[in-house]
């Protein structure tokens, strides 16, 4: 116990008569969430050890500093991964952490599909191109709106055998999205003999 105090004493009469320098501070920080979709936006959370007297952020690595705030807020706007770093400083000096890929900003999902050709006569393969966005991890579609699923493709191909004009549905799934579209009267067949 004496030891300890005599050690306390030592540094507190160095820091105060020969003029020793505060420690510098250890950067490091947490943020919530780390992925989503954009328009993201991300708590920044300081959780750096030692006295602080300014916080500096790099949200998106390009060497600008974008918030002096010890705890801010940011919204990413555009998709992609983002490497951050915060650089914290005293008068003991300063210290910074990157953390390199360390948030995924993804698209939003949006449903869309083209089929070519949408007029036909006679049983004619018709191909359907998927143009929906985002992270999309399955897809089902609808050739006749009876709501049965016909293919589990992203690109599926499909002939029709009888007469009539065709609504078709497309529903796409994935982790931030579960959304259809349906075009009324989209495939029109004539030819087939019913």
């Amino acid at each position: 116990m004496k030891i300890a105090r005599i050690v306390v004493f030592i540094f507190l009469l160095c820091y105060a008569l020969a003029g020793c320098k505060e420690l510098p501070p250890e950067a490091n920080f947490t943020t919530a969430p780390t992925e989503g979709v954009a328009p993201l936006e991300i708590q920044f959370s300081d959780q750096s050890v030692g006295e602080i007297d300014a916080w500096n952020w790099d949200f998106d690595n390009d060497g600008v500093v974008d918030s002096v705030l010890q705890n801010p807020r940011y919204t990413y706007t555009e998709p992609g991964t983002y490497t951050v770093s915060l650089t914290v400083e005293n008068s003991g000096g300063s210290d910074y952490k990157t953390k390199i890929n360390y948030l995924r900003v993804t698209t939003p999902c949006k449903v869309d599909f083209i089929a070519e050709p949408t007029e036909v006569t006679g049983i004619t393969e018709i191909k359907f191109t998927d143009l929906s966005t985002g992270k999309v991890t399955s897809w089902a579609w609808d050739f006749d709106n009876d709501g049965i699923i016909d293919s589990a493709e992203q690109n599926p191909t499909h002939s029709y055998t009888r007469n009539g004009d065709y609504a078709v549905t497309l529903t796409i799934t994935g982790p931030d999205c579960l959304l259809s579209i349906t075009k009324d009267s989209y495939i029109h067949v004539s030819g087939c003999g019913g």
